[in-house]
This record gives C-alpha cells, sequence and structure tokens, in this order.
C-alpha cells in the first residue's frame, strides 16, 4: 500500500511539473523579441496543445480541480493558435481561368543518398515544377531522369547544404540568382511563362535560426525578400524551407510584409521536419503565394531519405 501512495504522489507530481512547464513554454513566445532562444519556443503550439489536453483528462480523473483548470486555460490559449490554420478558408476547388500548376519542394538533405527514391516520388507525382534544396554537385550527377523530362532548369548545387535547383515543364522566360543575406546564400526567382500567363516563383532557403547571428541572418533574408517580393507587380510564389513555423513572430512580421498568404491556410498540421522525431515535427516547409493565385490542394509527400518530407501544392489562378 505504502509503494503504491508513493507512485501514484509521483505520478501527480510529475503531472504537475508538466503542467506548470507547459505554462512556461506557452507564454515564452509572448515574450520573444530578438532573442533566438525564445523564438524556439514558439514553433511547438500543436503539441502544447495535445500536452494540455492529456493532462486535463488527468487531473479531471484524479480529481485536482486547480490543475484542471490551469490545463483548461493551456487547451484555450494554444487552441488560439493551432485552430485558425483548421478554419481558415482554403480557397476555390480550381483556377478561374480553368489553368493548374502543380509544384513539389523537397528539401532533400545533402548527405541523403537516396538518390532512386526520390526521382520515383517526382517522376509518380508528376508535378509542373520541382524546386530541390540542399542538393550539391554529387546529387546533380544523380538527377538525369529529371532533366529528360523537365526541359527548363536552374541549377545552384553547393556543398553547405544551401544549394538548390528548379526544374520546370512551364517555360522559364528569365531568371536571375539573388543573394540576399550577410551570408550570401542564393535565391532562385524564375519568370515563367504559362499560356501567355506571366508569373514568378521564388525559392528561397534562409539560414536556421540556432544562434544570435543565424537568426538575425534568417530574419535579414526575410526582410530583404519582403522588399524584392513587393517590386513587381507579378503574381508571385515564394517556396522553400524558411526554418521557421507559422507561429514565430519573424515569419508573420514577414508575411504582413510581403502581402502574401500561406497556401497551408485551412489545410491543417502538416509538419514536415523532422522526420526521424514524429512527435516533436513542427511546419518549416512553406509555400507563400499572392493573391492571383487559388490553392486547390497542400499535402506533404513520401519521405525520400531526407530529414525534411516533401511538400506537394496545386495552386490555380
Amino acid at each position: 500500500m505504502k509503494s503504491n501512495k508513493i507512485t501514484g504522489f509521483s505520478f501527480l507530481g510529475l503531472m504537475q511539473v508538466a503542467c506548470i512547464l507547459l505554462l512556461v513554454f506557452s507564454l515564452i513566445p509572448l515574450f520573444v523579441g530578438s532573442v533566438w532562444y525564445l523564438d524556439l519556443f514558439t514553433h511547438f503550439r500543436f503539441q502544447y496543445l495535445i500536452i494540455a489536453v492529456v493532462l486535463a483528462m488527468g487531473f479531471r480523473l484524479l480529481k485536482k480541480q486547480t490543475y484542471m483548470v490551469l490545463a483548461l486555460l493551456l487547451i484555450l490559449l494554444n487552441s488560439t493558435y493551432v485552430i485558425p490554420i483548421y478554419t481558415k478558408s482554403p480557397g476555390d476547388a480550381g483556377g478561374k481561368h480553368g489553368i493548374n500548376i502543380k509544384l513539389i519542394h523537397i528539401n532533400v538533405l545533402t548527405s541523403n543518398t537516396e538518390y532512386k527514391k526520390l526521382v520515383e516520388q517526382v517522376l509518380t507525382e508528376n508535378p509542373d515544377v520541382v524546386l530541390l534544396q540542399e542538393v550539391d554537385a554529387l546529387w546533380m550527377t544523380q538527377l538525369d531522369q529529371l532533366r529528360a523530362t523537365y526541359p527548363y532548369q536552374i541549377e545552384v548545387p553547393r556543398n553547405d547544404n544551401f544549394g538548390m535547383a528548379l526544374f520546370s515543364k512551364i517555360q522559364i522566360s528569365d531568371y536571375e540568382i539573388h543573394q540576399l543575406s550577410d551570408f550570401e546564400l542564393p535565391n532562385i526567382e524564375a519568370k515563367l511563362n504559362l499560356d501567355g500567363i506571366e508569373f514568378r516563383m521564388i525559392a528561397t532557403h534562409p539560414p536556421p535560426p540556432i544562434n544570435q547571428p543565424y537568426f538575425d541572418a534568417r530574419n535579414s533574408q526575410f526582410e530583404n525578400i519582403a522588399t524584392w517580393v513587393k517590386s513587381d507587380a507579378l503574381p508571385t510564389i515564394v517556396v522553400g524551407d524558411l526554418n521557421t513555423t507559422i507561429w514565430s513572430d519573424s515569419y508573420l512580421i514577414f508575411l504582413s510584409q510581403t502581402g502574401l498568404r500561406n497556401a497551408g491556410d485551412g489545410f491543417g498540421f502538416l509538419p514536415t521536419w523532422p522526420t526521424n522525431l514524429l512527435p516533436m515535427m513542427i511546419p518549416i516547409d512553406h509555400c507563400l503565394v499572392s493573391e492571383a493565385f487559388r490553392v486547390v490542394e497542400i499535402r506533404t509527400g513520401v519521405n525520400v531519405g531526407s530529414d525534411h518530407l516533401p511538400l506537394v501544392v496545386e495552386v490555380g489562378f
């Protein structure tokens, strides 16, 4: 009997500690400012919500009223961030002009050697545009099948996890490679022409916010891309591994500065990274579109051996 009491007390104590920690983690994002390590707490709103629900149920069963109320308040707080990604309108079911564009974005992971798996995934999805990130020179030697299928190609391989390549069935009328941060990382701006309709695609991969300089460089790249987006009235798609989630202040500022919206709005939680830690997966790969587009579909694809899942998007004009 004594052992059971100790076990019961320890379990309740762990739940109470978990609830207090969850309170702290849920409130920290409200005071991020420009501090890189505080920003990390913003990315797990979905996980916070699930944990709060479990805790509320546990405290209800254990008849711990005070902690149950606290868990319910945490459910309410985190729901305000999670529910909108399910309730916003996903847009029309097709393009106004009957013209749709399907694209796939994959951060391949430079060290990944599952080349065949990636090519098979792309050919199975059969998108109009393919964006690959973290490709190096070795990766580019393995993509001849894609070159045979996609006549328009922009290749910028690098050995530092920031290479990228764009393959398209749609005519690329012009393109530029921009470096928009102190880290001199490549960004692709491609102008495409589909049946006389011109639009542009911007592929970007800012540095991960693993310390203050990287955090500042990521945000600086966001600011430069926002200026770049507003410099041209063409319908625009921005796609890439943005190394942020939709709950980060930096992301929200970037979105407001560009005037774009996330293609995932209304389609729910679409985590893409890290594939080797399923409970902690978060959405850091994004497709942002201007008002000229309506989102038909957005979903994650099959794992191709990377630490990221592919992002498959179909939009219409």
